[in-house]
């Protein structure tokens, strides 16, 4: 019986593990420890970053008008989500360390807070 839980486990262990995106190299613009935001698609155009998390992102461009923008989470350990409303209301996108989206579309066109390690 101990040597089917132990399978079993090492199964499990090994789905979970090939669910898990793959990191990708960090645009060379977007520092460690941050969310990195860009104007433009393909991680191109001016960027802003962030390192925590925020209620209110609405005084940065890049994020108060991300639709058709890129994003990078270059966190140094943690997943982020991403809001379109204020104070993580509605619904949360989540944003893989070390993954990144090279065209946000009219799902996401703002982004308007975040949290970090909270998935």
């Amino acid at each position: 019986m101990f040597k089917k839980t132990v399978a079993a486990l090492a199964v499990a262990a090994g789905v979970a593990l090939t669910m898990a995106p793959a990191a990708q190299a960090a645009p060379s613009n977007c520092n460690a420890g941050g969310l990195c935001v860009y104007y433009d698609a393909n991680y191109n155009g001016r960027v802003q970053t962030v390192y925590q998390d925020n209620d209110d992102l609405s005084m940065y461009s890049n994020f108060n008008d991300s639709l058709g923008g890129s994003a990078f989470n270059n966190g140094n350990s943690c997943n982020v989500v991403v809001y379109a409303q204020k104070y993580a209301q509605g619904q949360g996108w989540i944003l893989y360390r070390g993954q990144g989206w090279t065209e946000i579309k009219d799902n996401l066109p703002k982004i308007l807070s975040n949290r970090w390690c909270t998935v």
